[in-house]
């Protein structure tokens, strides 16, 4: 009896070590686990809330970030403090930086799937050849012709920031981030490299792509090493507080700036700097911190050791920072929508179709169905195409006003005056939904 009570003792423990094991292995290798593990400790990032079990087991998403004080210990422990902490509450980025890693080891010619272009005074912008259906408001500000073409979009650009210099610097740079432009374009983060000669130069570029090219510069992530640290630092106060993250790696010179609504993130390769640089990085990142919400209260300010065995031109720990910021600015920009996206949920479903065809398309003409006669006794003209676009709708109330009869005749006619080529590929891709079309305007045009 007691040998069998033994063995169930033993085999129990043995089981819960492996299940212990198993998860861990699972939140360091696998990413949607370890995004799903983040979540269900600490919330949605619109609505975070700590979950009462998992903030009582010794998880690092419980670990409480250092304490902030106006007054300077000025010792190092202050920093590797901060190194710990920073290494302990992101490590459930440990996937994303692995898949990084990975991405960067295998590219050749990374950039040859994206489009280089000039947006006005800046140049070179490299873009994700992301689409969605413009909205009044892009039509307003000068953006597209007319509502519902395709505009090109990013959903955040990233400006990597270097000294001014000659054309060969500048190309040398451009050359060693390709690697790390092309895994953020894979996430729709528009990417440049700009060498402005003051601060001044710098905010003012910022400035106009807030202003005049919002579907690219919604939110922008700008980062700068060594003295080119200061050309971020110093920007204008009305252009500083307009980037949504700033990240720094070796700065030479104290950090002056403190926007708390803006995230940071601090990379230091050498412990022994200057103890005053020490000081307001350190201080930096704390208020950074200083925030209810749950998320920035323990992301919105992290400061890494970096690594100089990684050996990558551009560090994983801030590539993964940057796709934590992407994610909680849009699931709370979801919570309170920008007029700038409306269009991007309701992405035009002819660019779905088309994402990787024809650039040769101009407009899409919608058919008032209003104008139209058409009888209501009909069958159910459910397809993929219709299916495809009222999901793509979710919200409008429109959608419910109209039947799939309608909404086949009016996208066909659609895609019909962009072009035969386009209502063709859009036939290979639903035979049905073509042949419902062609049906009804026959009907239609009969009686006219």
């Amino acid at each position: 009896m007691i040998s069998k009570t033994v063995s169930i003792i033993l085999l129990t423990v043995v089981t819960v070590l492996s299940l212990f094991l198993i998860e861990g292995a699972c939140f360091r290798l696998v990413e949607p686990y370890a995004n799903w593990r983040l979540t269900f400790a600490w919330g949605e990032p619109d609505m975070p809330k700590k979950n009462p079990i998992l903030s009582k087991l010794p998880f690092d998403h419980s670990l409480q970030p250092p304490a902030f004080s106006s007054e300077w210990r000025g010792h190092v422990s202050s920093l590797e403090e901060e190194f710990e902490y920073a290494k302990k509450i992101s490590s459930f980025n440990r996937p994303t930086r692995d898949r990084y890693y990975n991405f960067v080891l295998r590219q050749i010619n990374p950039l040859r799937n994206y489009e280089i272009i000039d947006l006005g005074m800046i140049e070179e912008v490299v873009v994700p050849g992301m689409r969605r259906a413009a909205s009044q408001l892009d039509v307003d500000i000068g953006l597209a012709r007319r509502t519902g073409l395709p505009l090109n979009y990013s959903k955040a650009l990233f400006i990597y920031v270097i000294p001014p210099g000659n054309r060969t610097v500048y190309e040398t740079e451009f050359a060693r981030m390709e690697n790390a432009f092309s895994f953020l374009l894979g996430h729709g983060i528009a990417c440049v490299l700009l060498n402005p000669e003051t601060p001044e130069e710098l905010g003012a570029k910022v400035r106009f792509l807030k202003a005049q090219h919002p579907n690219f510069a919604e939110k922008v992530f700008a980062y700068a090493e060594g003295g080119a640290v200061e050309l971020i630092d110093q920007m204008p106060e009305d252009a500083s507080e307009q980037l949504s993250c700033v990240i720094v790696k070796d700065p030479t010179q104290e950090i002056m700036s403190n926007h708390a609504s803006t995230w940071f993130l601090g990379l230091i390769t050498d412990g022994s700097m200057d103890k005053k640089i020490q000081k307001s990085i350190i201080q930096r990142v704390r208020n950074s911190r200083d925030n209810p919400n749950l998320y920035k209260s323990r992301l919105a300010g992290l400061l890494f050791k970096n690594s100089k065995l990684e050996n990558l031109p551009f560090s994983s720990n801030a590539v993964a920072y940057i796709l934590n910021c992407l994610k909680f600015f849009d699931a709370t920009q979801h919570a309170n929508p920008n007029p700038f996206q409306e269009g991007e949920a309701n992405e035009s479903l002819m660019v779905n179709l088309l994402r990787d065809g024809n650039e040769s398309v101009n407009e899409l003409s919608i058919v008032n169905m209003d104008e139209l006669n058409i009888s209501e006794s009909e069958p159910t003209f459910e397809c993929d195409v219709i299916r495809e676009y009222r999901q793509l709708n979710p919200d409008d109330p429109s959608m419910a006003n109209l039947s799939n009869r309608e909404l086949v005749l009016s996208l066909g006619t659609s895609f019909e005056e962009m072009g035969e080529e386009i209502l063709l590929e859009v036939a290979e891709r639903d035979p049905l939904f073509y042949r419902f079309y062609l049906s009804l305007k026959e009907i239609h045009h009969s009686q006219n």
